[in-house]
């Protein structure tokens, strides 16, 4: 048994889970990160949760979008791929890039990350539209908002420079009195492979992307 309650002019439209951030780019929080396995098939992998901080900027690149801040948006990053050894190589780089946006892995670092010490980094993150998919009535629908596959940047990365950010937050005051920014994601692929382009190489020379994985 479970204990329910429903106020007075609610309806069942009311009560349907919590609204992702609409797609764009966004000052974000790591809110929840723990190592477990996928739950369709228990893949090794990592469990994330990002708390948006700022309303962000639109996917036009000149507006911004209003009303976001304070929603999350959940993500599973696998460690290994069915697909092969260069599929779970897109997959760490990914993981790669992650570790060095949020700052718990740093240029020139090899080592066992902790990600207990990733909740309560910022970073910017990248929402895109989810896939389209069709219902059991043949109707297409749109996917839930998504984390891009190279979603994540330093807060001090100059890609990200016209991103809206909370400037009272503590890592925007920390970049503000000239503390170290976490590390540019750029530097991903050479710290996770050695030869900068093993994300490239595991998708034939194009942009790696969710499909590869």
């Amino acid at each position: 048994m479970v204990m329910l309650n429903a106020p007075t002019g609610k309806s069942e439209d009311d009560f349907g889970g919590r609204p992702r951030p609409m797609p764009g780019k966004y000052h974000a929080v790591v809110s929840a990160a723990e190592e477990k396995g996928s739950k369709r098939k228990g893949t090794p992998g990592l469990e994330l949760e990002f708390q948006v901080i700022f309303d962000g900027l639109a996917p036009d690149g000149k507006s911004h979008t209003t009303g976001q801040a304070g929603k999350t948006i959940p993500l599973f990053l696998s460690y290994i791929s069915e697909k092969g050894d260069d599929a779970t190589k897109t997959c760490i780089d990914r993981v790669t890039r992650l570790a060095l946006s949020c700052g718990v892995l740093r240029a020139g670092e090899s080592k066992e990350v902790d990600w207990n010490e990733a909740i309560g980094r910022e970073l910017v993150i990248e929402i895109e539209p989810g896939d389209e998919y069709t219902d059991d009535k043949g109707n297409k629908r749109p996917g839930n908002p998504q984390i891009s596959f190279s979603g994540f940047w330093s807060l001090g990365n100059k890609a990200v420079v016209n991103v809206p950010k909370d400037p009272s937050s503590p890592g925007m005051q920390a970049l503000a009195k000239g503390g170290h920014a976490p590390q540019p994601a750029k530097q991903a692929s050479t710290a996770a492979s050695g030869n900068g382009g093993t994300a490239a190489a595991a998708s034939g020379g194009r942009k790696p992307s969710l499909a590869d994985l």
